[in-house]
């Protein structure tokens, strides 16, 4: 059969075109541009909304299939044009060819709704063809995934990006998920069983899922924990209107949204009965087949790890543990300690190194070589790192040392930095800075983020740093060791290597000590 598909090019258009392949028809795509046509298929190219179709191209054409449609208006490429006119003018067309078969493809919460466009006249476009008294069949999909969706690309770039995710409403609205194989399956068979002809079928997954729970499938599938917040649908719709208004793929358009807070739901068993349809499940597996090409969101995440590969790395760091504690333990009395036998701070921080870095080497479990494997990426990571924790440091400390306690406290820390030789600093100092990283940024970091989860695990591990500088007695350094100790341990768990956090440590203690050292009131 010679079958011309209108909207050939787009996400459902690709799959239908495939499959009809697969089928053994031959294939004309109608489409307004270009972009992602296959180059083994005949194209018109040509806008069904304002333009007559070139009959003459068409001649032998024995079906039509109308996948055009648009989930935003822009410019002349409005619902009205898209959904009723385009649609007008192929019904137009196929009478004029006497094509044998006609199938139209709308959605499954298409109504009569003057105050949705969107739902509107995808309801009229459906109308138009019951009327044609052509040998027509309407397939309603819901909510369509696959590779290069809407749903699921959508989904997973805003659980990579945080851990919480604003459900709209309550997220209880119905959807049936389905994939988008089966949808150009279904297209396939209604041009091929005559018992199609002149009926309506819903195209829908299996299952009946609240959207709250299809956005934990996609969770599960990234391997990814997610808070999932109730969020009021005026709030949500005032967010769809900003991002429509300032990008032009925003990730949800007022149609769609209106779609999530209606559901999208239908009855898999007609289709089932009549055109041989058995919906596959929306399951995170299926996720997870999708989750790999898509890009992120921003060029940042405000989650430690987004990336499925990186939250199994980090879970493989959790089985030291036990020894990860005990080595915290150690490291939290040992200052002390050596506090009342070596009272200067750069000998007693070196021998605490000295002790440490060993027991964390060879007591605790970690891929010492693959953390510390450094690259250019890496170590610019650290460098980044390095300034943006000094900028921050510095207005910090500009307000805490402005009280005059603070002021003081900042004077002694700083006498520090003449206790030994400079010669003897350049030494020290170095051999300090990664003692604490391999011991507190690896070793008890690393297992204490992997068992409570990053956020939890990194702090925790930042409040006992920070703890054991309590036998300096100066509380601003107290401070200073936890915020920058949190900044650290952040960096290991992000990146999944201690470089950055070296990096990043060994310039800031630099830069503050001796180069561009902070005001101190």
């Amino acid at each position: 059969m010679k079958v011309l598909v209108a909207g050939g090019s787009g996400f459902l258009g690709r799959h239908v075109v495939a499959a009809l392949h697969e089928h053994g028809h031959a294939v004309i795509i109608l489409a307004r541009g270009t972009r992602s046509l296959p180059d083994d298929v005949e194209t018109i190219l040509g806008d069904a909304t304002r333009e007559p179709l070139p009959l003459e191209r068409l001649a032998g054409c024995e079906a039509i299939v109308n996948l055009a449609g648009i989930k935003r208006e822009e410019g002349s490429q409005t619902f009205e044009a898209v959904h009723v006119e385009a649609t007008r003018r192929l019904l137009d067309a196929a009478r004029t060819l006497r094509i044998q078969r006609f199938v139209h493809v709308s959605v499954v919460c298409s109504r009569p709704d003057p105050r949705s466009a969107y739902h509107d006249t995808k309801w009229r476009a459906e109308e138009l063809v019951r009327a044609s008294g052509l040998p027509a069949t309407i397939l309603k999909p819901g909510v369509i995934y696959g590779p290069g969706d809407d749903m699921v690309t959508h989904l997973v770039k805003m659980i990579r990006f945080a851990p919480v995710f604003p459900v709209v409403g309550a997220g209880d609205s119905i959807l049936q998920p389905v994939d988008v194989r089966d949808v150009a399956e279904a297209v396939v068979a209604a041009l091929e069983r005559d018992e199609s002809r002149g009926r309506s079928y819903e195209i829908v997954g299996p299952d009946r899922l609240p959207l709250r729970e299809v956005v934990r499938t996609v969770a599960r599938g990234l391997g990814l924990p997610l808070l999932i917040a109730p969020t009021p649908i005026a709030l949500q719709r005032i967010a769809v209107r900003v991002m429509t208004a300032l990008t032009r793929r925003p990730l949800s358009t007022p149609a769609q949204l209106q779609m999530l807070i209606d559901g999208l739901s239908g009855d898999p068993d007609p289709a089932r009965r009549d055109l041989g349809i058995a919906p596959r499940r929306f399951t995170a597996e299926a996720v997870q087949s999708l989750e790999s090409p898509i890009p992120p969101l921003f060029v940042f995440s405000l989650r430690l790890v987004h990336r499925r590969a990186r939250s199994e790395w980090l879970a493989r760091q959790g089985r030291p543990l036990a020894r990860a504690l005990g080595l915290a333990a150690l490291a939290l009395v040992l200052p002390g300690a050596l506090g009342l036998v070596v009272p200067n701070v750069w000998y007693r921080m070196a021998l605490q190194a000295f002790v440490l870095t060993p027991v964390a080497l060879f007591g605790v479990g970690l891929d010492w070589r693959a953390l510390f494997r450094p690259s250019r990426r890496l170590v610019a990571q650290g460098l980044a790192a390095a300034i943006g924790l000094y900028v921050a440091g510095r207005l910090v400390s500009g307000w805490l040392t402005a009280l005059p306690a603070f002021a003081a406290q900042a004077e002694s820390l700083y006498a520090w930095t003449t206790a030994v030789a400079p010669a003897l600093a350049v030494v020290l100092l170095p051999f300090i800075v990664v003692g604490e990283e391999v011991v507190w940024r690896s070793a008890v970091t690393l297992p204490l983020a992997a068992r409570l989860g990053p956020w939890p695990g990194l702090l925790a591990a930042a409040a006992a740093f920070a703890a054991a500088h309590l036998p300096m007695g100066v509380p601003l350094l107290l401070i200073a060791a936890f915020a920058a100790g949190a900044f650290w341990s952040a960096l290991v768990v992000k990146t999944g290597s201690a470089v950055p956090s070296l990096v990043s440590h060994l310039l800031w203690d630099v830069a503050v000590m001796f180069w561009l050292p902070y005001p101190r009131g």
